[in-house]
């Protein structure tokens, strides 16, 4: 048997963390569009990097975003996931971002040369552990 636990704030950060890869979630006019993107966490903000001209600059600078980070075994069906939602905002300039955020490097090539910073006004974990 496998039980959904809800999981505080500070352990939610620290599994974010743990991660380096999470989904962006966002609204067109088209509808939701959901993608997978490197990050990193750095005093309870999301950060992550783009390019110039992609969808995240165009559509969400200044508008809502959600972001899930997860963890899941598929065979013991044991796992984590957390979902953090508030307002983005797009970095133009590499000296508004923090140092230790300029260490994240992207797992696509070419140039990611914006950051796109989440402050959440939410933040929700959960566990599967097991009953047993």
């Amino acid at each position: 048997m496998v039980e959904l636990v809800e999981l505080q704030s500070d352990e939610s950060w620290g599994l974010a963390a743990s991660q380096p890869l999470c989904r962006v979630a966002w609204s067109t006019g088209s509808g939701p569009v959901v993608i997978p993107v490197n990050h990193v966490i750095h005093d309870h903000t999301l950060w992550f990097r783009t390019s110039a001209y992609s969808s995240l600059v165009r559509e969400v600078d200044d508008e809502m975003i959600a972001v899930l980070v997860d963890e899941v075994d598929a065979e013991s069906k044991l796992g984590w996931s957390v979902q953090l939602r508030g307002v983005a905002h797009v970095h133009w300039h590499r000296e508004e971002v923090p140092e230790d955020v300029l260490k994240l490097h992207t797992w696509a090539s070419g140039p990611r040369p914006l950051w796109i910073e989440l402050a959440p006004t939410e933040i929700h974990g959960r566990r599967l552990i097991s009953g047993d």
